[in-house]
This record gives C-alpha cells, structure tokens and sequence, in this order.
C-alpha cells in the first residue's frame, strides 16, 4: 500500500505547497490595493527559487521519473508567473499599470494553475490505476512507464530487462486456506518483493498471483544476479498466516529486451521462460537469451562469491523451449 500512500501523500504536500502561494499572491494584491512596503520575495529576480512553492519542485523534478515532465511544465510556468508578477508590481510602484501588463499577469496565473491541474489529474489517474489489494501499480501504468524507462536507459546506455514472477502452488493456498488467506499472501508477496527491490526496480501486479518487473542493467549478468536476488528474498522471508509462518516461493522467467521489441512481445518470451521453470520443479527463475536458449539461475545469497558466472549456476540447465 506504500504506492498509494506515496501517492496521497504527494497530493497533502502539494495542496500546502499551493496554499502557501496563494498567500504569496496575497501579498501582490495587497500591495495593489493597499500600498505599503514592497515584499523581496516579489521582486527579487529570483523570486521563484525563493517562494515556499519552489521547494516542492526541486522535490518532485526528477529527470526521467513518471510525471517528471509534468512537473517541469509547472516549474516553467512558475517562473513565467513570477516575472509577471515582478512586471505588475514594478507598475503599481510606478503607477504605471496598463491592460496589457494586468492582462499578462493573469495570463501566466492562469497558465501556472493549469500545469498543476494537470499533474493533479495525473496522480488522481495514477491512483485509480493502483492494485486495492496489494498497493501496487497495474498493466496501465506498467505499459505508460516503460516508455520513460526505456527513453532514459537509451540515454544512459542501459538495457530493460523484463521478470515476471508467479507465486508457486497458489491454488493449494486457497484450498487449505482460505481465500482470505490467499488475499494476504498477495499482500505480503507484494511487500515482500518491494522491499527486495532496489531504486529503478518497480514492482506490478500483472494479474492473479503473478508479478512482474522492469529491471535496468547494463548486461545480462548484472540483471540474472538481481532476478536470483529476489528470487531467494522472496523465499527467506516466511508470510505470517495466524500463528503460523508459511514459506512462500515465486518461479520466475527474466528476458532482456530485443532491439526494437515491443514490451508485449518480451512478456511473452518471459511468460515461457517462467513456465519452463515450473514444468522443471517451481522456486527457480529462468534466463531466456536472445538466441532462446533457457539458463537455471541460482539463488545466490547477497554477498555470497558465485561462480564463473556471476547469479548464474556453473552446472547450468540449457535448453531450447519446446
């Protein structure tokens, strides 16, 4: 549920951080309407970097972040509604307002407002895209950030790879159980796997008990070693079912991502990859190359030296989905 929080969270900060300039503006009206002492914060030329409202957005503008575009749009804005707001209140001390400096004042509120409007509808939309049951984000979101993810890895020199996870013997959960029961595996699963993520490993629930990831490496190796990461994290960590604890295990199939593949087409690969893993015994993630030949992983504990191949078993399976 931290997603959501995260996400509720932002709106209360951002809310305050909008109240906190609408007192600010109070001052230019203020001014306009009473006189008196002119407030640096208005006329500084640079008065946006000194307003409350600018240290929300040195919070929140992270290149390459979902939403960060929208919150550059807002900080253009605000930097535009500030030299027009030190325009008009150069004029009302001069007692040289005109239409046109009244006109453009208003003009960059109206155009800062919209910005924010804007991202508030993103992250109203974000949320309605969340999982209720387990906090995380869905397919929706998924689809819409991998295209950020991928414009900044192509930058940076990076590849995305692709693992999706599905909780072993689920059924049998729900059978002995309860589904209620089953509903609290998700959410432990979910909260399990999150706290095994690193930065720029987002977690989703793709559907039912399955889970995937988008992983940023710059090799094969590197996300192999994250995938087997997770893999023995999620089965160190036991789920509390009333008094008792419950082992939970996860089988998961990881592919990097082809030139010019769509993120569909690598599911698809990572989907057969991950049931070869559990045709051939569950509680194992799967390495599927570009070439298709499918690769065990071991479950290295971190810290532990592997083999020659670093996250990949020296008596390594390989073979050719049917």
């Amino acid at each position: 549920m931290q997603m959501i929080l995260n996400i509720d969270n932002d709106l209360i900060v951002l809310n305050q951080a909008i109240k906190n300039h609408y007192e600010w503006a109070g001052k230019l009206l203020e001014l306009a309407l009473l006189g008196g002492k002119t407030d640096e914060a208005i006329l500084h030329p640079l008065a946006h970097q000194r307003c409350q409202f600018s240290q929300w957005i040195n919070c929140n503008l992270e290149e390459g972040q979902p939403g960060a575009e929208l919150v550059s749009h807002i900080y253009s804005a605000h930097v535009i509604m500030h030299d027009r707001a030190r325009d008009l209140t150069q004029a009302i001390i001069n007692k040289a307002v005109s239409p046109i400096i009244l006109t453009n004042y208003h003009h960059a509120q109206q155009l800062f407002i919209n910005s924010i409007d804007k991202y508030k509808e993103y992250l109203f939309e974000s949320r309605n895209h969340m999982d209720t049951l387990t906090g995380l984000p869905l397919r929706h979101l998924l689809y819409s950030n991998f295209a950020l993810m991928q414009a900044r890895n192509q930058r940076a020199g990076k590849r995305i790879f692709v693992l999706l996870m599905d909780i072993d013997r689920f059924k049998s959960i729900n059978d002995c159980w309860g589904h209620n029961a089953g509903d609290e595996v998700l959410r432990r699963v979910a909260d399990i796997l999150c706290s095994g993520a690193r930065r720029h490993e987002p977690v989703y629930r793709f559907g039912g008990e399955e889970f995937i990831m988008l992983i940023e490496a710059s090799s094969g190796k590197e996300a192999c070693q994250c995938a087997a990461r997770l893999c023995h994290h999620m089965e160190s960590n036991p789920v509390e079912l009333g008094a008792e604890l419950l082992t939970v295990t996860v089988t998961g199939g990881i592919v990097g991502l082809k030139e010019g593949e769509s993120l569909h087409d690598a599911i698809g690969r990572a989907d057969k990859a991950m049931y070869h893993g559990k045709n051939t015994g569950r509680n194992r993630c799967i390495y599927m190359s570009e070439t298709g030949q499918l690769i065990t992983l071991t479950h290295q504990v971190p810290g532990e030296s592997p083999g020659s191949d670093p996250g990949v078993n020296t008596n390594a399976e390989f073979s050719h989905h049917p």
